[in-house]
């Protein structure tokens, strides 16, 4: 059996201290960056593991606020946090869950959270990126206070975060489009509910789908709406969409049009007539794919989203470790019919990145 390696072997291999090398390896203050980099990958090369349990028993326990939505396309963002929370057992950290309702953006009881934050004393911050539950002097509070800021499915300029989790949106646009063009005529018309457009999530999906048919000199006809709630006007802004007569495709940027899209397709009595590309696995979303009212749903993986966002805030506030690049992206998957069973049952775990 080969022995453990231990930090005297990385020391010996780097020629320093073992000192040095503790300070490298906990991202503490004192050593160059080429000399930590280069003992990082050293570490790396001869398999290094630190004793976790033993390393976070020194440290301060940490803790760590979850300010995330309780609507149904989280719940899967919540069973990647939690499952990364439950693989570091040895961790000295405390999650803190701060559900929340959300409707159009507009969240409830933001003063709650801001002052269970101060009360707990939190060291790091799991959020969505695209809600509206911080302000910009919130931010600017946690960077002032040491907080490590986290963000999920959505980069926040000016959040001062520490990184952030999403897919890549423009690919998933370009990805809507080669399937839509695959499938219809050149005269053939394109009905894109595209969701909300202060929403750069939504917006770059729209600029990669457009930029797709562009480069591609496409010349089909594309008619937009931004609906992005299951409100009745929502409805009936997308029925009227979709019952144009030359539609022979379309798209959703986001899981609540998506239900709207279908619910339409079947009212129009184009269901199963014309190519139609959801996102996200809703219960209403995979039925409609199941009855082939959508060839397909792209899945934005939210799983990875979560577990990968856990798991880096836990490395660098127990360990020191910076996630590089600090945007990190998570692979996207369009979902068929034939594969929609795996993504159904709940030992599926999925880490694209």
């Amino acid at each position: 059996m080969n022995q453990r390696v231990t930090i005297h072997d990385v020391a010996e291999r780097a020629n320093v201290s073992i000192s040095t090398v503790h300070q490298a390896l906990n991202g503490k203050k004192g050593v160059g960056e080429d000399t930590r980099r280069r003992i990082q990958e050293i570490a790396e090369e001869l398999g290094y593991q630190p004793n976790l349990m033993a390393s976070s028993l020194k440290r301060k326990a940490r803790q760590v606020a979850v300010v995330i939505p309780n609507s149904n396309y989280y719940k899967t963002v919540w069973n990647g946090i939690r499952d990364a929370s439950t693989s570091l057992p040895n961790m000295n950290i405390k999650w803190i869950e701060m559900p929340f309702g959300e409707d159009g953006g507009q969240v409830e009881g933001r003063t709650e959270f801001r002052n269970r934050i101060d009360e707990e004393s939190v060291d790091g911050i799991l959020v969505t990126g695209h809600s509206d539950v911080f302000t910009q002097e919130d931010f600017d509070a946690f960077h002032a206070r040491g907080i490590a800021v986290s963000l999920i499915g959505a980069d926040l300029p000016g959040s001062q975060r520490l990184f952030c989790v999403q897919p890549d949106y423009t690919i998933i646009g370009q990805t809507m489009a080669e399937l839509v063009l695959s499938h219809i005529p050149s005269y053939g018309s394109i009905a894109l509910c595209a969701g909300n457009p202060r929403w750069a999530p939504h917006t770059r999906v729209v600029e990669g789908f457009q930029d797709f048919l562009k480069k591609n000199n496409a010349p089909n006809r594309v008619y937009i709406d931004h609906s992005w709630s299951r409100r009745p006007d929502s409805y009936a802004s997308v029925l009227s969409m979709i019952s144009e007569p030359d539609v022979a495709a379309c798209c959703s940027v986001l899981s609540q049009s998506s239900v709207l899209l279908g619910q339409a397709l079947v009212e129009s009595g184009k269901a199963n007539r014309v190519f139609a590309v959801g996102s996200d696995l809703s219960e209403e979303n995979i039925a409609y794919l199941k009855e082939g009212v959508f060839n397909n749903l792209i899945q934005k993986n939210p799983y990875a989203m979560g577990y990968l966002s856990a798991r880096n805030l836990a490395d660098y506030l127990m360990m020191g470790r910076q996630p590089e690049p600090d945007l990190v992206m998570v692979g996207s998957e369009v979902i068929f019919r034939s594969n929609v069973s795996m993504y159904q049952d709940q030992n599926y775990r999925t880490l694209l990145r």
